[in-house]
């Protein structure tokens, strides 16, 4: 290892005294030939960035020898992304003209590894701003996701959810954040994902397995959280964006400062959150204990060189989540849901009381970008430290007493090689690997699963085939996992060590044909895999949240499955167009279902608890979505969207549907803007409805939903440098049950009427 650092930071002097290269150019509007000010330039390999002047001119330094993509954008404009080699010049001009294209429909994504716009991509992409989450009144980043065609959430309460990509969720789809995967206590429906907006750019959402590039558990598909872009070369930057909310009367903020020289950058930033329990039928029924208490910092540090880009950030997060036990659901004699927390003597609880989840993460990241000539080398390596405890009812102890106490360690490095162009092939070859253990702390009382170790090692290859008209991807991908856990001492129940060895081997083919311009049809065809995780396997014993005792079966055997997509996409500046259909096969899926039956709790055997139990078997899941945008040129002020999503999840040679599969969703948002009205400018109103379809299609005794119409409203504006938010969502304070809601079996509805209200400010 010494050997190879040393040979690393050589190579690394050896490009720093190199020759560099200045890059000029200007930014234009390719129909009227106008300079553009204020676009934004930005070069990932050298993590530098900056924005053109009020002649449209930009300047870029520290380049060496190598094959760079530059990143131009601008509001009102379709965002370029080109190509140069750099050899031995002193000074290359690059001049740049950018297409109007009032609405962003051809963003530039990274999470297939090159950085291209999506038009050229074989697969789709969707992308998702973090202004998003201030723009629609979004408490968390998991208010924004599941309005993505294809894309829900299971959630239990507003505050605690998890993404549902295509119909699966958990252990099957894989977060990324930062360039790492991250890793938490996903295993069980009442986690959350885990992840704030702190230092977040923007997300970017793969349907389907995305095994290649990442790894297990992205059978499902990938939701990747981009961090934001340095401050431009030579400034120093801060904001801040707050928010207030009416049903819980919380509020969130957050507040960052970054800056950039020629050869460092750094950043600083943190948020806090305090919201209390939620209602609905106006302010008439307040759930108990949904409330959440969070706060967190990031800070990074980074350096830029002709030979490349390092950058190290560290983020700490600590959120208490309030639980909403199966035990509190009580009903009087007319079948009605009483609020046992009525005693409850303020009407807007915020103190953290048990039960409660509490978390911690600490996570370390290491990204370097090495320019090698025609070649470049990307290294990420992590840290994650994920502590969460669960604290139960105490008679006399608002705190309760600590039921449950885990900490999961996990080290991960990620390298790939872009090697140079071979004709028109684009090739990336690399390794990824991970150490992950979980132990089960001193504080706790029980075990819900045991000490366990897992090691992880991956290798893969991808190529790209492109033409001016045709773009070709193919790719394999092998991975080893290697599982042992330690016999359960400091439990009610049995759990014994085991020792299990899963090995893969996953592949992808895809394919983009452009016939005209801003017309292309997808299609392909991969596989993935996950082993199964730690609850799946060990469960013997009662969820307190659920009330339910649950059985695994430690011979379970992995998950593998194959997906083929295809779609048509017409991104044109009146309308753009999107119709995708895919088909799932899943060999071996494992599944929670309810026996009928009811078993003694290992807490207290005088009390019975219904029995669940994980099982097998072969299931598919197909559908598809369509996408509509309308913004014709002779209506300057609006556009329309509109999207509809459907799927169906089966048992395999069964008459069975499989357990929590999303409803159909149909999706309309009208926006009008203006460009002023008095002092106030750049004005966007926003009015939209989504429906969700009544949901037939259930597992044996699971609950059917009926379906419903939630209205929303928006409105933001702009003064000076300040910007305004006004959102109103569930504007009709509708009572309705949503079907991937954990708490639609107990009939709880999900919260009613909430306005929100935002302002977004420069600090510098």
């Amino acid at each position: 290892m010494t050997k190879f650092l040393s040979a690393l930071f050589f190579l690394a002097a050896l490009f720093t005294i190199q020759a560099q290269t200045t890059i000029k150019g200007t930014v234009s509007n390719n129909e009227t030939d106008q300079p553009l000010e204020g676009a934004s330039v930005y070069v990932s390999a050298i993590n530098k960035a900056t924005a053109t002047d009020a002649s449209g001119n930009f300047q870029l330094s520290g380049f060496g020898k190598g094959v760079y993509a530059i990143q131009v954008s601008f509001v009102g404009f379709e965002t370029e992304v080109e190509t140069f080699e750099v050899d031995d010049e002193k000074e290359l001009i690059l001049n740049i003209a950018l297409e109007p294209q009032p609405f962003a429909i051809n963003e530039v994504v990274v999470a297939a590894a090159y950085e291209k716009p999506q038009q050229e991509e074989t697969f789709k992409i969707d992308v998702i701003p973090k202004q998003q989450m201030a723009k629609t009144g979004g408490m968390s980043v998991m208010d924004i996701i599941p309005k993505t065609p294809g894309v829900s959430a299971v959630s239990t309460g507003p505050l605690v959810s998890r993404p549902v990509i295509r119909g699966l969720s958990s252990n099957r789809v894989l977060t990324v954040v930062d360039g790492i995967r991250f890793e938490t206590q996903q295993w069980d429906d009442e986690h959350g994902i885990g992840i704030n907006e702190l230092g977040l750019d923007h997300i970017e959402i793969i349907k389907g397995p995305s095994s290649l590039l990442y790894g297990p558990e992205a059978m499902g598909g990938i939701v990747r959280f981009v961090e934001e872009k340095p401050a431009e070369v030579g400034t120093t930057q801060a904001d801040m964006e707050a928010m207030a909310y009416s049903n819980n009367r919380g509020g969130r903020a957050e507040a960052g400062v970054k800056s950039s020289s020629e050869k460092f950058n750094w950043g600083v930033s943190a948020l806090g959150k305090l919201l209390s329990d939620y209602f609905y039928d106006g302010f008439d029924f307040r759930v108990p204990n949904t409330r959440l208490l969070e706060y967190g910092a990031k800070g990074f540090a980074g350096i830029n060189r002709s030979w490349g880009n390092s950058k190290l950030s560290y983020t700490f997060n600590q959120a208490f989540y309030g639980i909403l036990d199966g035990k509190d659901i009580v009903k009087d004699e007319d079948g009605r849901i009483i609020n046992i927390d009525s005693l409850e003597k303020e009407k807007f609880p915020f103190e953290t009381e048990a039960p409660y989840h509490g978390v911690i993460d600490h996570r370390i990241i290491s990204k370097t970008t090495i320019l090698a000539g025609a070649s470049t080398i990307k290294a990420t390596l992590g840290y994650q430290n994920n502590h969460r405890t669960e604290n139960e009812e105490l008679a006399g102890n608002k705190k309760g007493y600590t039921y449950l106490d885990m900490i999961l360690k996990s080290y991960t490095y990620d390298v790939k090689w872009l090697l140079p162009e071979m004709g028109h092939f684009h090739t990336i070859v690399g390794s990824q690997g991970m150490h992950k253990n979980n132990a089960n702390g001193n504080k706790g009382t029980t075990q819900l699963i045991p000490d366990a170790d897992i090691n992880d090692i991956g290798f893969f290859g991808v190529s790209r085939w492109e033409e001016d008209y045709f773009n070709l991807s193919i790719g394999a991908r092998y991975d080893h996992r290697n599982l042992d856990t330690e016999e359960s001492t400091n439990t009610t129940v049995t759990q014994p060590a085991i020792s299990r060895t899963y090995d893969n081997l996953s592949y992808s083919l895809g394919a983009a044909y452009e016939p005209m311009e801003h017309l292309v049809f997808r299609t392909s065809v991969a596989t993935g895999y996950r082993s199964p995780n730690l609850n799946e396997l060990m469960s013997n014993g009662v969820k307190l949240e659920s009330q339910r005792y649950e059985v695994g079966n430690v011979d379970f055997v992995k998950e593998t499955n194959t997906e083929w997509d295809g779609s048509i996409a017409y991104e044109g500046k009146q309308i753009s167009f999107e119709g995708s259909a895919f088909y799932n096969a899943i060999n071996d899926y494992i599944y929670i279902t309810p026996t009928g039956e009811e078993t003694n709790s290992n807490l207290d055997p005088e009390v019975l608890v219904p029995l669940y139990e994980f099982q097998q078997h072969d299931a598919a899941i197909y559908g598809g979505e369509i996408m509509l945008n309308l913004h014709p040129n002779i209506i300057s002020w609006g556009h329309l969207e509109t999207s509809l999503s459907t799927l169906k999840g089966k048992l395999a040679d069964e008459d069975e549907y499989l357990y929590q599969m999303p409803p159909t969703k149909w999706n309309n948002d009208l926006f009008i803007t203006w460009d002023h009205w008095g002092k106030l400018t750049e004005w966007t109103f926003n009015i939209g409805t989504n429906t969700s379809f009544e949901q037939h299609q259930v597992a044996s005794n699971e609950m059917e939903t009926p379906g419903y119409t939630l209205v929303h409203l928006g409105l933001d504006t702009h003064y000076r440098k300040m910007e305004f938010f006004l959102n109103a969502n569930n504007l009709l304070d509708n009572k309705y049950l949503d079907h991937m809601s954990r708490f639609r079996s107990y009939e709880i509805y999900s919260p009613g009427r909430n306005i929100s209200l935002g302002i977004k400010m420069p600090l510098l």
